[in-house]
């Protein structure tokens, strides 16, 4: 029986010259620089079981585009079937998306990394031990807040996409808008429901050498708002370099989970805080420190046959499209959401393209066959957000701009469990 082995490599992927940065409406300008001593990274973590291959893709910007065309580029030159290929982003607001228009040089630069660092991880393959565990963290909060009572406010409904105080529709004679008790707003809900748990999978060397950390946490990279016009990793990357500083030979990799309806508890520009960069760093520190915590705790061992196994299966889930959109095109009722569930030994990962709600992400983790299930959202592809059918009765931003119905978690539930029947 072949050994489990692991490869780690990230390629620095910060701009080199202004950008259009993704994720907040607000912004009507690019970039204007980079935070002191922050970086982005493009980071791939590639399994192997003999010939059986898996590689996992984590980009510290806001969205990737052309998923499958990429998953074919890095199948062609790695031989990696491209349904073993998991390509995601952390969706991090303070960092571009490709975009040949907007953004061509970055954008270029970004193509030119992408194969070569999956290729440098299959070239770093080595014998590994695993072993999985989990913390919690409140780093996160539950972003859909109700407002109390009517209120007249100088803010607007989200002062992230338009704001009388900044940006293209500022003003220096502002209106009162009036706020209606009972609507539901972006912003921090500390009573509401969130993923706290922070999922760790340790993987040493043969010799018992740190050698890569998969850390799993379902948050929005947010901390920094609309106002902030400098890239910046925000806290996941700062999370990640401080962890790596304090395990000497370590290589961390994040992988975003179900944060369609968490965000960090301070976000710029909400709430009324503002944007700060220190804030920033002292979440990563935060959650860091509970990461290292779990981290040390951990004792990797030998895999047996049955742990060295790796197994993927995909799905092409259909869901039901929204109704507001099916006069546009009533041929068109169903929403794609390419899935993939890899198992490798007592673990296993489920992908989402796109924003999932941390309820459903929780079901989803709960369906699996495996002693550790870990959800990856925003990963081979992107289909928006996906809100419960609580979240779908109580209106507010992501249901009213989701592709989909009410009845789709149903649905998804369903052809989640459908799926979890194909592993032997």
């Amino acid at each position: 029986m072949a050994q489990l082995k692991a490869g780690f490599a990230k390629t620095d992927i910060t701009p080199l010259e202004p950008v259009w940065m993704g994720g907040y409406d607000l912004r009507k300008a690019p970039s204007d620089g980079v935070h002191p001593g922050e970086k982005l990274f493009l980071r791939a973590l590639v399994f192997a079981n003999g010939a059986t291959r898996v590689a996992f893709l984590e980009a510290d910007i806001i969205m990737f585009r052309d998923h499958n065309a990429w998953r074919a580029r890095i199948s062609q030159s790695t031989g990696i079937p491209a349904s073993h290929i998991l390509i995601g982003d952390v969706h991090n607001h303070a960092a571009p998306a490709p975009d040949p228009q907007a953004n061509p040089a970055w954008t270029r630069q970004l193509d030119q990394t992408i194969v070569p660092t999956v290729e440098q991880a299959i070239a770093a393959l080595r014998p590994v031990h695993i072993a999985a565990g989990q913390g919690s963290s409140h780093v996160a909060v539950n972003r859909r807040a109700v407002r109390p009572a009517d209120a007249d406010t100088y803010s607007t409904f989200d002062e992230n996409n338009r704001s009388q105080s900044y940006g293209e529709f500022r003003t220096d004679h502002p209106v009162k808008i009036h706020e209606f008790a009972g609507e539901m707003r972006l912003g921090a809900n500390p009573g509401g429901p969130i993923d706290d748990t922070v999922q760790l999978v340790r993987i040493d060397s043969e010799n018992g050498q740190p050698y890569a950390l998969m850390i799993h946490y379902a948050c929005h990279g947010t901390s920094l708002g609309g106002r902030n016009s400098k890239i910046s990793a925000e806290w996941m990357g700062r999370m990640e370099s401080y962890v790596e500083s304090q395990a000497p030979g370590l290589n961390a990799i994040y992988l975003q989970g179900a944060a369609g309806d968490v965000n960090p508890r301070v976000v710029g520009g909400l709430d009324g805080n503002v944007d700060s960069i220190e804030t920033t760093h002292a979440l990563g520190e935060e959650i860091g420190r509970e990461v290292l915590r779990v981290y040390r705790a951990l004792t990797p061992e030998p895999a047996t046959p049955a742990q060295s196994r790796i197994e993927v299966v995909t799905r092409d889930i259909l869901l039901p499209r929204t109704y507001r959109e099916l006069a546009a095109n009533f041929r068109d009722p169903a929403v794609h959401a390419p899935t993939a569930a890899v198992r490798v030994g007592d673990l296993m990962w489920v992908t989402f393209p796109g924003e999932l709600f941390n309820t459903i992400g929780k079901h989803v983790k709960a369906a699996c066959p495996a002693t550790a299930a870990f959800l990856m959202g925003y990963t081979n592809g992107y289909i928006g957000y996906f809100p419960d059918r609580q979240a779908f009765a109580e209106g507010g931003y992501e249901p009213a701009v989701s592709h989909l119905a009410p009845n789709a978690e149903e649905i998804y539930m369903r052809e989640i469990r459908g799926l979890m029947r194909e592993f032997r």
